[in-house]
């Protein structure tokens, strides 16, 4: 049986990296396993077979089972991404709640990847590379590479934390201070679960969570927050233990909010160019935020 991952060792078509994994398939056969969602390349799904694949990329080969619907699905069923921001490097655009940033081992055909590559094949003839994710119940702020040398630019600045991603949140009750830091650690099982680690024990990894308070509801208030590292879940299980849970959140917080969402949005992203330039990015906080800030109990 052969290997169903592979190392990249030379600079080559996806399609050729294809034929030495599987050197006695045929080539439109290979090209059958593209359409049908089943080969990533570094975790990506990768969309067509005659793409550039670098020297270092790791090729993975999804069984059937684990594999898309084909690509050939009829246009209009991939909703259309809300682009905030495109050129010849990057894509930045605005997350819904509830949508995947990329596809889990299920192969969810609908993601914010899914979403982005299309439009960008449609308006560039490039790919969408991913940069980074943000949680299914977040919404917000996403940016995409057009090209490999972008993203390795990109992750680059999020690897040294020179990115700056600003988040908002509509919280329950009113935090005592105006502004703080938390930096409590976090500790990820291997089934994806998260918990934050006691001040003085040793695991998990540094998360650091900057906020402030910008307004305060009946009931809720809303909290501006900067985070210097991007674990899972981090900003709910830090706001919890300020003892101020994010709303909506049901697996760290109270529970399901008003609005039916969780109560976190990506409002921008601070980023260097590849010309140079220092770029900002934001979207506004949804009304579904603001409406739950101003909710009343009774």
């Amino acid at each position: 049986m052969a290997d169903p991952r592979h190392r990249v060792e030379k600079a080559a078509k996806l399609l050729d990296v294809l034929q030495t994994m599987h050197p006695s398939a045929k080539r439109n056969s290979l090209r059958r396993m593209v359409d049908h969602g089943r080969v990533r390349v570094d975790g990506e799904k990768a969309t067509r077979a005659n793409i550039e694949v670098t020297a270092g990329s790791l090729v993975e080969v999804l069984s059937r089972a684990d594999g898309d619907k084909p690509l050939t699905t009829p246009k209009g069923e991939i909703p259309e991404p809300e682009v905030l921001y495109s050129d010849e490097e990057v894509i930045l655009v605005d997350k819904p709640a509830g949508l995947l940033s990329i596809a889990t081992d299920r192969g969810e055909a609908d993601t914010m990847f899914d979403r982005t590559a299309k439009w960008a094949w449609e308006n560039g003839r490039t790919r969408a590379l991913l940069v980074h994710r943000l949680d299914r119940e977040t919404s917000g702020c996403m940016i995409f590479a057009r090209s490999p040398e972008t993203r390795d630019y990109l992750q680059s600045q999020f690897k040294d934390r020179s990115v700056e991603r600003i988040y908002h949140a509509v919280v329950h009750r009113e935090p005592e201070e105006n502004q703080g830091t938390v930096s409590l650690r976090i500790n990820e099982t291997k089934d994806k679960r998260v918990r934050l680690v006691e001040p003085g024990r040793r695991g998990g990894r540094e998360a650091i969570t900057h906020w402030w308070k910008e307004k305060v509801g009946p009931v809720h208030s809303l909290i501006r927050i900067k985070i210097d590292t991007g674990r899972r879940a981090q900003i709910r299980l830090h706001m919890t233990h300020l003892g101020c849970p994010v709303a909506g959140d049901t697996r760290h917080g109270f529970g399901k909010a008003s609005v039916n969402r969780l109560c976190l949005h990506a409002t921008s992203l601070s980023f260097d160019h590849l010309d140079g330039e220092r770029m900002t990015i934001g979207t506004e906080i949804p009304s579904q935020l603001l409406a739950e800030l101003n909710r009343r109990l009774g």
